[in-house]
């Protein structure tokens, strides 16, 4: 399954950072019995000495736990100076993860070795506390800077406002932002978004996006009971049905 997911850190005009660097990151979520890893290229000079032509990989990422069947690389995100990358594992019957990564090595030094930290783990949890089948980390994505990011869980299953009830595979979309606290970098849960109404089956979550500046996201809703999509924005994340 090499190439099941891919994401690409190239800065742009308007990028946070100045670095001609490129960076490609492709998963394998099926390699080793599924246990999975991400692959790591930098574009970089070709066999003439002289010519940015060549994909290089440069390294492999790999979770600290390493299970068989987990199949990490499900999804990849990544922002534009390559040094925070976001990994999802999801694989039928087990609780869906979402890895962060941070770049250790060769970022502001001399090193020609690139090495990846796993600075956090998240996890989905149900409405009634349950983590099995949430389908969290089904779909990722980041700013540009690394400032936000969004994880969809669309199998995730929403109270429907009475303490017994819940409904199946409503969905849910996580917002997480960077270094919240001015001194930790690292991820902080800012809001959990869930579908307006009390439906089964919605799939909130299927599908994300978010703008370059991490102001604006696209929300996919591809169940059956609600075939739209939403479009929430910041800072009051205020609902426009598109």
């Amino acid at each position: 399954h090499f190439g099941w997911d891919h994401a690409v850190a190239e800065p742009g005009e308007n990028s946070t950072v100045k670095t001609p660097d490129k960076y490609m990151f492709i998963s394998s979520p099926g390699a080793n019995n599924d246990t999975g890893k991400v692959h790591m290229y930098r574009w970089a000079v070709g066999t003439d000495g002289s010519t940015y032509d060549t994909w290089t990989q440069e390294a492999e990422i790999y979770p600290t736990n390493v299970n068989a069947g987990h199949r990490f690389g499900h999804q990849v995100a990544v922002n534009d100076a390559g040094d925070i990358l976001a990994v999802s594992s999801k694989s039928p019957g087990n609780a869906g993860r979402v890895h962060i990564f941070k770049r250790t090595s060769n970022t502001n030094n001399d090193s020609t070795q690139y090495t990846w930290s796993e600075v956090q783990v998240f996890e989905g949890i149900s409405a009634d506390g349950s983590s099995k089948n949430t389908a969290f980390g089904d779909s990722i994505a980041m700013s540009k800077d690394g400032s936000a990011l969004i994880v969809g869980a669309p199998g995730t299953e929403v109270q429907d406002g009475s303490s017994t009830a819940f409904k199946d595979d409503a969905g849910a979309v996580y917002y997480y932002k960077w270094n919240a606290d001015g001194s930790t970098n690292t991820y902080t849960l800012q809001q959990t978004i869930t579908p307006a109404g009390d439906m089964t089956n919605v799939k909130f979550g299927a599908k994300v996006n978010i703008n370059h500046s991490g102001n604006k996201i696209i929300i996919a809703a591809q169940g059956a009971d609600n075939p739209r999509t939403m479009k929430f924005d910041t800072p009051a994340l205020a609902t426009h049905l598109l």
